[in-house]
């Protein structure tokens, strides 16, 4: 969502004049910026990464495109990025788990990376990850990181197998971001609550059904969190919040790893890969 000062000015200016004069307008502008993530350009590490994997297209009911990455053979194994992000920034996961005897599969979800689509959110990411989990199963387990983990508490939510689970920066509530959000960019209150309302009927989902912390209780799957302490994006205790309330979980702390180097750390690797080759 961040741009540049000069676009965030303009922004903030826009949010400002909106909320007041047109609440309906600013609403859908929220919306559409709240959903809409940014793509970034792969850096060198991760073409590099992506040069050990097959690729194929997996083509969604909707005619939606995404990209499958998959390094190795045997069980599979997903790997969910979070918002902006894309499969390939979970490369050194991938390289791990082949090593160990298990199938990588990484992927773009809609409106990420290479796929199609534009604006997104975590139950159509959720609703992707179903659908690579029936393409490649079945499934040994998942890494998801950040908004991913959303994505992957939903689907198992929804009685989808994806065995073991590691949760990587796991946020609990997306209301607390659109809010979040709102308030960066000082659109008011009530065009939250509206942007919300557009938000729920888009995916016919009330954004409390995606409060991880909710649906955790009633999830059977192991599960690792691994969380760095000084996460400025998705804080620590959400992570830790998480693992509490999950009846088989394990929190994993790091400390100065931050939300994305978190992701090349070779001890968090290790520690992920080594609890999805243990048993079941």
């Amino acid at each position: 969502m961040r741009g540049s000062p000069a676009t965030e000015r303009l922004l903030r200016a826009a949010a400002s004049t909106s909320s007041s004069l047109a609440p309906d307008l600013a609403a859908r502008l929220l919306e559409q910026l709240f959903l809409k993530p940014r793509r970034h350009r792969r850096p060198a590490r991760e073409e590099e990464w992506l040069s050990d994997a097959e690729t194929r297209p997996l083509r969604l009911e909707r005619g939606l495109e995404l990209p499958l990455h998959t390094w190795g053979a045997g069980p599979a194994v997903l790997l969910a990025h979070g918002w902006s992000g894309r499969g390939s920034q979970l490369g050194l996961f991938a390289r791990a788990l082949a090593a160990r005897g298990l199938r990588a599969v990484a992927f773009d979800a809609p409106g990420h990376g290479a796929a199609g689509g534009r604006l997104t959110g975590a139950p159509e990411m959720g609703l992707a990850l179903a659908r690579v989990a029936y393409e490649v199963g079945p499934v040994r387990g998942v890494i998801a990181h950040s908004l991913g983990t959303v994505a992957a508490t939903l689907a198992a939510s929804r009685g989808v197998d994806l065995g073991r689970l590691v949760f990587v920066a796991p946020p609990v509530d997306p209301r607390d971001y659109l809010q979040r959000a709102a308030r960066w960019l000082g659109f008011s209150e009530e065009v939250r609550r509206r942007a919300q309302a557009r938000i729920e009927r888009r995916f016919a989902l009330p954004l409390a059904a995606a409060r991880t912390t909710s649906l955790a209780p009633e999830i059977e799957a192991p599960l690792l969190v691994i969380h760095d302490r000084g996460d400025r994006d998705v804080p620590y205790a959400e992570g830790a919040q998480l693992a509490e309330r999950w009846p088989a979980a394990r929190l994993h702390s790091t400390e100065g790893l931050g939300h994305y180097r978190i992701l090349r750390d070779p001890a968090v690797v290790a520690a992920a890969a080594d609890f999805l080759v243990a048993s079941r």
